[in-house]
């Protein structure tokens, strides 16, 4: 293969699993990286145009994850006491206004909560209602393994846009290894029955985990047979303090969204996102091929310590309820964006505040 020709190509193809697997391992400089990045963006403004869509999350009536033992890398399994993450339910007339200030400010959609919380789907069934009753906001769920058909089929009925079950890592030995309280097996089946009853698919991948570039591919292309996949992305391990894995090395900028770069190249018109946690990020990953953000830290729990995912923007900061409090990051992606030349897919290009 020659690195050139295959991009070339790419402008007008999808990939193979043989030229996917020879781009990780050749992208091996400057020039090559710039590439590749550039054929990624050319594809996805060919496919999906220059909108560039963003997502709010918003608290939930669950209070999160409850896997045990937690993921090792996972702010649950930190010993530090403001890291640990610290949940507190909302009640439904607390979502009814953070999803209204959501609608107000022109997002497309909003994720509620989210986490292996132990009810099968219960909480993301009465969250989706209470934003369906009382907005017009597409609602995407995200719970991992604890899923059942049945809710798979409620939520369906809810007219839910995307299911989330992360696949994360494919290869068993590191999956077990990281997420011990976890089960692979289980996510894939959920997987299959959201596919199987024609409901949207999200599920992306993790890397910088001991992973192979084989263990990408093979992941990649293992998403690539979900017909109905409508949203991926590509999460960078990042270590957090106190937790099992706080000496292991971050993967790099670089690495993301190379990641990113090639995932385009696979799937050519389907949603994109960026890593969890890395929001200064965001114009690599657009020069990369993302076209979409969810963004968390806009609705947060009064008063609430987090140790992790600090926002280098601190925006205006007002009441939303007694319990939680909206604030204004919108500023800091607008300009990430509009830098890059997309246009924010925001109604009202976000500028109102929701008050």
């Amino acid at each position: 293969m020659v690195y050139e020709e295959v991009l070339e190509e790419a402008k007008n193809r999808e990939i193979t699993e043989k030229e996917a697997l020879y781009l990780f391992k050749y992208t091996n400089n400057t020039e090559k990286f710039f590439s590749l990045l550039k054929t990624a963006s050319y594809v996805r403004d060919k496919h999906l145009g220059k909108e560039f869509k963003l997502w709010a999350h918003i608290p939930s009536t669950t209070k999160g994850c409850v896997t045990f033992p937690p993921c090792r890398y996972c702010w649950h399994s930190s010993r530090i006491r403001g890291i640990k993450s610290v949940n507190k339910n909302a009640s439904p007339e607390e979502i009814v206004k953070m999803a209204k200030m959501a609608e107000k400010m022109g997002f497309e959609g909003v994720q509620p909560g989210g986490g292996c919380t132990g009810k099968m789907g219960k909480d993301a069934i009465e969250d989706t209602e209470i934003i369906k009753r009382n907005t017009n906001l597409k609602v995407y769920v995200n719970y991992g393994y604890d899923m059942c058909e049945e809710s798979i089929l409620e939520l369906k009925k809810l007219g839910v846009e995307r299911i989330g079950c992360q696949l994360e890592v494919i290869n068993p030995e590191i999956f077990y290894r990281i997420k011990p309280g976890d089960n692979l097996d289980k996510r894939k089946q959920i997987m299959e029955i959201i596919e199987k009853h024609g409901v949207g698919l999200d599920s992306g991948i993790m890397i910088g985990v001991g992973e192979t570039y084989q263990d990408r591919v093979d992941a990649i292309f293992y998403l690539k047979k979900f017909k109905n996949l409508k949203r991926t992305s590509v999460c960078g391990f990042l270590p957090i303090p106190g937790t099992p894995m706080e000496s292991e090395l971050p993967a790099t900028s670089r690495d993301i969204a190379v990641t990113i770069a090639i995932m385009r190249l696979v799937f050519r018109d389907i949603d994109i996102e960026g890593s969890f946690g890395r929001d200064e990020q965001l114009q690599q990953w657009i020069m990369a091929g993302t076209n979409i953000r969810l963004i968390h830290g806009l609705f947060r729990l009064k008063n609430s310590r987090d140790g992790f995912n600090k926002n280098p923007f601190k925006g205006k900061t007002v009441d939303v309820t007694e319990n939680f409090q909206f604030t204004n990051l919108l500023p800091f992606y607008l300009k990430m964006i509009e830098e890059t030349g997309l246009k924010p897919g925001l109604k009202n290009a976000g500028r109102d505040e929701g008050k």
